[in-house]
Formats: C-alpha cells, structure tokens, sequence
C-alpha cells in the first residue's frame, strides 16, 4: 500500500517535496513507515528525525491532519492513501 508523506522544514530540504509517497506494508505502525521513510532518504534524514532510534519530541506528527501523540505512534495503525505529516516545532516570539 501506499502512503504520502507531508515535509516541512529541515526534512522538507532533504526530499526536495513537499509531499513524498512511499510503499509499506499492510497494517503497520506510524513508526514503523517512518522508519521506512527514513531508510529511503538516509542518514541525514536520520540525524534530523531521530535521537536514540526515536523520533524526536520537537516534531509532530499527523495523520490526515489529526495530530498523533508520541505515545500513541507505536499503536496507530496506517491505511491505504493517507497522509502522514512531519511538523516541526516552531518557537518565535
């Protein structure tokens, strides 16, 4: 199956979309695509995304643009054409 991927920011800057559809298999987790995502672009998207094999806590994640908390990435299961999207957080003043 299919998904997209929606990049903002440094990740945005290593794809060169906005918008990235990859294949993964049936019936597994945000973090499990997102490691198959990762993979395809490398180690410095790897760098970016990751701390200790983890996604980092300043990016968010959404799926159809419904925000997905970290908690809950292991246990949330992708379907067919949805968009995951990677947000960073934005601090300013």
């Amino acid at each position: 199956m299919k998904i997209n991927v929606q990049c903002f920011g440094q990740v945005r800057s290593i794809t060169k979309e906005a918008i990235v559809s990859i294949d993964i298999p049936d019936k597994i987790s945000i973090v499990k695509a997102l490691d198959i995502f990762v993979q395809s672009f490398g180690e410095e998207m790897e760098k970016i995304l990751y701390s200790d094999g983890k996604l980092r806590k300043f990016y968010f994640i959404q799926v159809d643009k419904k925000n997905v908390e970290h908690e809950e990435l292991d246990d949330f299961i992708l379907e067919d054409a949805q968009t995951v999207s990677i947000i960073p957080f934005v601090a300013g003043g």
